[in-house]
């Protein structure tokens, strides 16, 4: 029996736990001063493509083929194994776009921050270290390309923290994503937490 099959009460299925699941992403500086970045209160519902900013790629090695460990910063490690490429058609050209898949989950990869390049051919089992951010171009493609993790999120929580050397960061609460002018240069982290996707984009 598989386990979308099993709906007594108290159950829930792994999409329904999805559902529910808080992602949190950073906030990226550039793209808040821009106004490239919703402004909109918690609670509320916004439109993002989350994706996964590498910083390191190794093969498995002795860690467990499949693992997934977030944290409240937006940093994720995880074990996978690297998908099939969704290709997007653009003025330039065809762009592949590289996809990490951790069981059942499917995340973007954007591997420009890496110092090598490396090797990210579908089939290789790799561990990756990297973090969350908003992917302000793949939630604005108008073509109708499933991209894991692009839908329509409810906003939980915003939280921007300011340095306090020796003491550690300061945690400033917000009632939402900032606007341009509300941004902060003596803040050096801004991250929201996400709740779903409460509607994907079709395939």
């Amino acid at each position: 029996m598989s386990a979308d099959a099993c709906t007594h009460a108290g159950w829930t299925t792994r999409q329904q736990a999805r559902l529910r699941e808080v992602t949190t992403v950073q906030l990226q500086p550039q793209h808040l001063r821009a106004g490239r970045l919703p402004v909109v209160a918690v609670g509320e519902l916004l439109e993002v493509a989350p994706v996964l900013y590498l910083d390191e790629v190794e093969d498995l090695r002795c860690r467990p083929p499949v693992a997934w460990e977030a944290g409240p910063f937006g940093i994720v490690g995880a074990c996978g194994v690297i998908g099939e490429p969704r290709i997007l058609h653009e003025e330039d050209g065809a762009v592949g776009v590289h996809i990490l898949q951790v069981g059942d989950r499917e995340v973007v990869l954007n591997d420009a921050g890496l110092d090598e390049p490396v090797d990210l051919e579908p089939g290789r089992r790799v561990f990756v270290e990297g973090s969350f951010y908003l992917d302000v171009d793949l939630v604005e493609a108008t073509e109708r390309l499933s991209i894991p993790m692009r839908g329509r999120y409810r906003l939980a929580a915003v939280r921007r923290y300011r340095a306090r050397l020796p003491e550690p960061p300061r945690t400033e609460p917000l009632r939402g994503i900032p606007a341009p002018d509300d941004v902060d240069d003596g803040v050096f982290l801004h991250v929201a937490d996400l709740v779903g996707p409460v509607r994907t984009q079709p395939s």
